[in-house]
């Protein structure tokens, strides 16, 4: 129960943008059970994290222990010459959460990627304390999974990371361990990534910009569950990217369900990008110079997957309240 108030304390001190109170649902206290509890049927050793490919269906991937990862490259529906995207949820995480049905449905209506998920949960589980200070411990280990398969095989160059919350900085100790034996990671995605025990490196230290050679970040809870500082080298904040984003609920019960809305519109939004063109931003110094209108001479650039390497900076847009939450040119207007 103490690491319940410890970060709980950590998260209203950071978001202090949330008013006091309060409504909920029949689901709002999963993340808090599961907080309290161990993934079901999983051990909480690193031998024990699964990497899941997706070919046809959201529902049947092919699971392979981390120890045995190069037996993806046997697979029969992997194609290495095919882009390879690497995603990694983040706390309290499960393989049928929304957080992973809907980017790994995304990719695969976009056609052309072998979607791969690191199933971490039954390390993610728990106190959240804990859980962090494993980061490091469990991106060590899968970096050193997917250099096998570097060394196999796999072209590095064709290797997208993408994880939200703390699996950005799962993320990130991946990319340097590869770095440090001389691939490169091309691109890096974090999707909100995670604040406290990270800002500052209190748990874990956390993603940075050195970790690919591209690294492009989209804020949508920052300084409350998200980082609240530039953390890569295109960083994204649509509507602020703060809470509450639009459509979430204006007052929450702290580690609630809804309380997570804007932490999980970052998921929600790269998915989207995957089968939609609609995400335009422009660069600007801040967002209040952005709404008066003051970088309607800046060039649009995209938000998403079709962001490109080149971009360095911060990009603001707006959204919409509900999917499809792109406005395309209004959105930057």
């Amino acid at each position: 129960m103490k690491w319940i108030i410890c970060f709980l304390s950590v998260v209203l001190t950071c978001g202090g943008q949330r008013p006091p109170f309060i409504p909920f649902g029949s689901d709002s206290f999963r993340t808090i059970v599961r907080g309290l509890s161990t993934a079901p049927g999983r051990s909480a050793v690193v031998d024990d994290i699964i990497i899941r490919y997706f070919s046809t269906n959201v529902t049947s991937p092919s699971s392979y222990r981390i120890a045995n990862i190069r037996a993806v490259l046997s697979d029969p529906a992997f194609d290495a010459n095919k882009p390879t995207v690497l995603y990694v949820h983040g706390y309290v995480e499960l393989l049928t959460d929304d957080s992973i049905t809907t980017v790994v449905s995304a990719y695969l209506k976009r056609g052309g990627y072998n979607v791969l998920v690191v199933d971490w949960s039954n390390l993610a589980f728990g106190n959240y304390v804990v859980v962090a200070k494993t980061v490091p411990r469990v991106g060590e280990f899968v970096g050193k999974s997917v250099y096998k398969l570097v060394k196999r095989g796999l072209p590095v160059q064709n290797l997208h990371l993408v994880g939200h919350s703390l699996g950005s900085h799962i993320c990130g100790y991946i990319g340097r361990y590869l770095k440090a034996r001389g691939f490169n990671v091309p691109r890096l995605t974090a999707l909100d990534p995670a604040y406290p025990g990270f800002y500052p490196p209190i748990a874990a230290a956390p993603m940075t910009p050195a970790d690919a050679d591209f690294v492009d970040v989209i804020h949508t809870d920052g300084g409350g569950y998200g980082a609240p500082d530039s953390t890569g080298q295109a960083d994204f904040w649509p509507n602020g990217g703060q809470a509450k984003q639009p459509g979430c609920l204006s007052a929450t019960l702290p580690l609630s369900n809804e309380d997570f809305c804007s932490h999980w519109r970052s998921w929600e939004f790269w998915s989207e990008s995957l089968l939609r063109d609609d995400f335009l931003a422009r660069p600007c110094d801040d967002y209040d110079t952005f709404l008066r209108g003051q970088c309607s001479g800046q060039p649009l650039v995209f938000m998403g997957i079709r962001s490109t390497p080149d971009l360095r900076g911060n990009f603001y847009l707006i959204t919409g309240a509900k999917s499809p939450f792109g406005l395309n040119s209004r959105g930057a207007s």
